[in-house]
């Protein structure tokens, strides 16, 4: 299995056969626009994919246009392109209370959670839908985490309760440009440039501290993976293979992209 960082809640999952499930894509429209512009191709054909999941509608986690199926490998009637796909939704919620859909899933035999914009500490009962998932996709918290330390604190319950092998880190954009060093003082510069230059069109944006929750998400993820291993990638893919998921299996490795598909 191949998992593409696409930006923000979007990931698109490969599986061994080329099939694909693309998980929250964004609107780059210029009156919702955060920044990224959603891929026009892929591999260097247009953008397809077979299967879209969508968390909430939200336009930084809902967009489809038309032609994506048109554009994704091909599939016959009675053909299994997801052999024991699994797909079941749990219901989870943002900070403030808007119902997100937690997606879960099986590819190549492994499982699959995405949490969308989740921010709060799992039920039992939701505990009891999501399992054990091998793989899951978290978003940071999107507060500054000096000033809401507590928020950390329930992420970090949230994954010890799952016991994934791997957590990849949602919610964030990782520009061309981005800061190598992790520290605040200059990814924290740098986002608000970005945003100013990029982000201006929304209706949302007020002024340089507009969308900064996307900062805080990537910085959040480090502070909450020390302790864990943490790999950065500057590449927009991985492969989910053996030896990673051995890694994983007494403590999760955390996989963080620096990079995306979204130009």
């Amino acid at each position: 299995m191949k998992i593409h960082y696409i930006g923000l809640s979007s990931f698109l999952i490969e599986n061994k056969l080329g099939y694909r499930v693309l998980i929250d894509p964004f609107n780059n429209a210029p009156e919702w626009s955060l920044g990224p512009k959603f891929p026009a191709t892929f591999k260097n054909k247009p953008f397809g994919a077979n299967l879209v999941l969508m968390s909430e509608p939200d336009a930084d986690h809902a967009y489809a246009p038309g032609d994506w199926l048109q554009h994704a490998p091909p599939t016959k009637p009675n053909s299994n392109p997801f052999p024991k796909l699994d797909l079941r939704g749990t219901v989870v919620y943002e900070h403030n209370g808007d119902l997100n859909i937690g997606w879960h899933y099986s590819i190549d035999g492994l499982r699959l959670a995405h949490f969308g914009d989740n921010s709060h500490l799992l039920t039992k009962q939701q505990l009891a839908e999501f399992g054990h998932p091998d793989i899951i996709f978290v978003a940071a918290p999107k507060a500054d985490g000096e000033k809401y330390p507590n928020s950390l604190a329930i992420i970090k319950k949230n994954i010890s309760l799952l016991r994934p092998k791997i957590i990849i880190w949602a919610h964030h954009v990782a520009p061309k440009g981005l800061p190598k060093s992790n520290s605040p003082e200059k990814l924290r510069p740098f986002f608000e440039d970005y945003f100013a230059k990029n982000a201006h069109t929304n209706k949302g944006y007020r002024d340089r501290s507009s969308f900064m929750e996307l900062c805080y998400c990537l910085e959040n993820a480090v502070t909450i993976n020390s302790g864990m291993k943490l790999y950065e990638t500057s590449k927009t893919s991985i492969e989910v293979t053996p030896t990673l998921l051995r890694e994983g299996k007494k403590s999760p490795v955390g996989i963080l992209f620096r990079a995306m598909l979204g130009e």
